[in-house]
């Protein structure tokens, strides 16, 4: 009978069917090591971009020989304020400098109040200069205009 030829035939289909489990279970395998690499590149990108030094000059006040401006943190790490400059417009030479070191959290402000040696004068703008710096010495600066009243 001719029955050994057909056994042939079923033998081969069994042998090919095993590679498709195979290959699926390498898809998966792969699919998986590829979705965890990505995750971690996005990870590692979010932590950077998270961490930022972001300072904000949020009300600049200067009337007679008085200036009272109010610093906030927008940034997400700690800033510690290290100076203060006033400069009349269209001058490089500073009116007032003040020196500090108030360190403010993310989300807090604080209030830096002092008198200029000469005084503001009514209705001219004023450039108003705070700089400091975040965790390993990166430097942080902000500039606002005022207008004295």
């Amino acid at each position: 009978m001719y029955y050994g030829n057909n056994t042939r035939k079923i033998n081969r289909q069994k042998r090919g069917d095993l590679s498709g489990p195979i290959y699926t279970i390498l898809m998966i395998v792969f699919v998986i090591v590829a979705a965890i690499m990505l995750y971690n590149y996005f990870q590692s990108r979010t932590s950077v971009l998270t961490t930022q030094a972001q300072i904000s000059i949020v009300n600049p006040q200067l009337a007679g020989n008085v200036y009272s401006v109010t610093v906030e943190n927008i940034g997400t790490t700690p800033v510690t304020i290290t100076s203060i400059s006033i400069y009349p417009q269209n001058s490089q030479t500073p009116m007032v400098t003040q020196t500090l070191s108030t360190t403010i959290n993310p989300g807090q402000s604080t209030s830096i109040v002092g008198t200029a040696s000469n005084q503001f004068i009514t209705g001219n703008k004023y450039i108003v200069v705070v700089e400091g710096y975040a965790q390993g010495n990166q430097e942080v600066a902000t500039e606002s205009i005022a207008i004295s009243q």
